[in-house]
């Protein structure tokens, strides 16, 4: 009898020429569960550390004797480059390579004092690589529902297995 009274009721709207929707939130069962997972690739970050020895340089300490070991305020190697330039550069200038000279000396025995290793200290030194790593993660489930005597297919992305229930949005519509 119920049936009949459904049927009417299509009819009924099928004459009139206007379609009625409805929808229904009803429960279904999982017949078939394919869970889908997909390959992720990653770079992972890893460090790895030493201690090294690192040289620690003379600074405002007194030289190691100039170039040529005489003095320890005045590097004779540098006067002698110094002069040298001096005299070249200066042609026209009366002792233009004595100054040349003192300018040179000093110099050098101030690069001799900041290039000096007095001692080492340990540092740690860090160095960060990468490795690709693949790894799998689940996407989604493709599954087949039985609902109201009808197998309904359809993709979720929560995990389920067959005998799990699942609601289901039903829309009918008539046309």
């Amino acid at each position: 009898m119920k049936r009949s009274i459904i049927a009417a009721g299509v009819l009924a709207v099928g004459l009139m020429g206007t379609a009625q929707a409805g929808q229904y939130n009803v429960t279904g069962t999982v017949m078939q569960a394919n869970p889908v997972y997909q390959t992720v690739t990653q770079q992972v970050p890893q460090q790895s550390c030493q201690m090294v020895q690192v040289p620690v340089y003379g600074s405002g300490q007194q030289g190691n004797g100039g170039t040529l070991g005489l003095n320890n305020n005045f590097d004779i190697g540098g006067a002698i480059i110094g002069g040298i330039i001096g005299n070249n550069v200066t042609k026209n200038v009366e002792n233009g390579g004595a100054v040349g000279a003192v300018i040179g000396g000093i110099l050098g025995n101030q690069q001799n004092k900041n290039n000096t290793v007095v001692g080492y200290r340990q540092e740690q030194r860090c160095n960060t690589t990468y490795s690709t790593q693949q790894s799998q993660r689940f996407s989604h489930t493709d599954i087949v529902v039985e609902v109201e005597g009808m197998q309904v297919q359809a993709r979720t992305t929560r995990e389920v297995a067959v005998g799990d229930t699942v609601n289901v949005l039903m829309t009918l519509q008539v046309q």
